[in-house]
């Protein structure tokens, strides 16, 4: 695995805090920052694509947008989602006539 240096300049008080917590963990000051940064990174992603699918929902955005920002893979099970709902909605409006 290739890696590249990322170096970070921090308050003091936020070193003593991540230090304390290596020390409980019995971790490096360094491996237990990359874990944090590498899990807040990919929540970050997480929330992002999610907010692009609920766009392209309200068609706000197009499909070839959802396309570049999300990859072919991921649009594609947006839109089986959206087909899903769709189908279920449909479902249960008309269980809901019959009623």
């Amino acid at each position: 695995m290739q890696t590249k240096q990322l170096n970070v300049k921090l308050m003091p008080e936020l070193d003593k805090e991540i230090e304390l917590v290596s020390k409980i963990l019995h971790i490096p000051k360094v491996d237990w920052v990359r874990n944090v940064l590498a899990h807040e990174v990919k929540k970050e992603i997480e929330e992002h694509k999610s907010f692009v699918a609920r766009e392209y929902m309200k068609s706000n955005i197009s499909r070839a947008d959802l396309v570049k920002l999300l990859g072919k893979k991921d649009s594609e099970d947006v839109e089986y989602i959206m087909k899903k709902t769709y189908e279920g909605f449909k479902a249960a409006k008309r269980l809901a006539k019959k009623a």
